[in-house]
């Protein structure tokens, strides 16, 4: 096995020095640095990272915390895109990312306890839902950790956030310049920030346009849930004045809203228009395309790890708030009506 000792006698410079460069500190040559590491690549040297975490109290390790109920991180396309992306810009600085998902209770005990058990270097928090008290407690009392929150804000900590509000309001000025005069949004649950803000783009984006939008062009469904989604697309549609273009709360949801439209007779976009939100490559694969809006998940993750490693070499740096726009992706879901 390939020891940092040999590593030192084949580069020529100290221990001390190989140390430095392996672990990523700052006070050494950034050029020497570079010719270190190649070397140890070049020798195939591997770090024993028990031994290092005794040494240097750090464990290398970033924990990316989120709470799903009902399914992984992995599994869910948009958080998956935030964390591939995150955990690409962390393995090239030597980190290793650990999700915990804090739905599913851990046999140390709470997340704060299993959060310290693990001695993370630092956070990533996804997936806010503010029933999940122990998740937000442990944001809460953990201010020693660097800490990055994605789609969230919490004071005194930083955050990158998808910006919903431009996101909502863009669909609307694309409905609206495809003749749309009528539409509804089925927006997911109520309390989150990211709900709120999407509910805040489509009013203002109504109201700017004049839009008419009675208290039944706007119900509350669930994200990721096309049943949900099928059976208040049907109330909606059975209305003595229907929408004609309607806002799905994201393109997994949008499914039930296709699948309710053929039970109940109705061509998509003939009779209906529908939109969606996030775009994932479900979107392009349905039949017609779904017209949604990309949010930008891999910039997000990229964005999310680059504020956290500055924070974990600097714990002074200054908290920010980073909203990243998304880009409407025209599928061939929303009608042109004459105006």
């Amino acid at each position: 096995m390939i020891t940092l000792k040999d590593v030192a006698a084949k580069c020529g410079y100290s221990a001390a020095a190989v140390s430095k460069a392996l672990n990523g500190r700052t006070d050494i040559n950034a050029e020497t640095a570079r010719r270190i590491r190649e070397v140890a690549r070049e020798m195939g040297y591997v770090p024993n990272t028990a031994a290092r975490a005794l040494i240097t109290n750090t464990s290398r390790v970033i924990g990316l915390l989120f709470y799903l109920r009902d399914t992984t991180v992995w599994e869910h396309e948009y958080f998956a895109s935030i964390a591939a992306s995150a955990q690409s810009v962390m393995e090239k600085e030597g980190y290793d990312i650990a999700p915990v998902n804090i739905a599913r209770r851990s046999v140390v005990g709470s997340c704060v306890d299993y959060c310290r058990h693990r001695n993370y270097d630092g956070a990533l928090v996804m997936s806010v839902d503010y029933g999940a008290h122990e998740l937000t407690d442990f944001v809460a009392s953990s201010q020693a950790l660097p800490m990055v929150m994605i789609d969230a804000w919490v004071a005194g900590r930083s955050a990158v956030i998808s910006d919903n509000f431009a996101g909502t309001r863009d669909l609307v000025c694309y409905a609206h310049r495809r003749g749309h005069r009528r539409i509804a949004f089925i927006y997911g649950d109520a309390d989150s920030l990211v709900t709120q803000a999407r509910l805040k783009g489509f009013r203002e984006a109504c109201q700017e346009f004049f839009l008419r939008t009675p208290d039944e062009y706007l119900q509350c469904g669930a994200y990721r849930d096309p049943e949900q989604t099928a059976s208040v697309f049907s109330q909606l549609m059975t209305l003595e004045e229907p929408p004609t273009c309607v806002l799905c709360p994201d393109d997994y949801a949008a499914l039930g809203a296709y699948g309710q439209a053929r039970k109940m007779g109705l061509e998509i976009p003939e009779d209906v228009s529908l939109m969606g939100y996030d775009g994932i490559p479900l979107a392009r694969a349905l039949s017609p395309s779904l017209t949604t809006l990309r949010q930008d998940s891999r910039g997000i993750g990229e964005r999310a790890a680059e504020l956290l490693l500055a924070q974990i070499r600097d714990q002074a740096a200054p908290c920010r708030q980073i909203y990243l726009p998304g880009s409407i992706v025209e599928g061939q879901s929303v009608r042109p009506l004459s105006i």
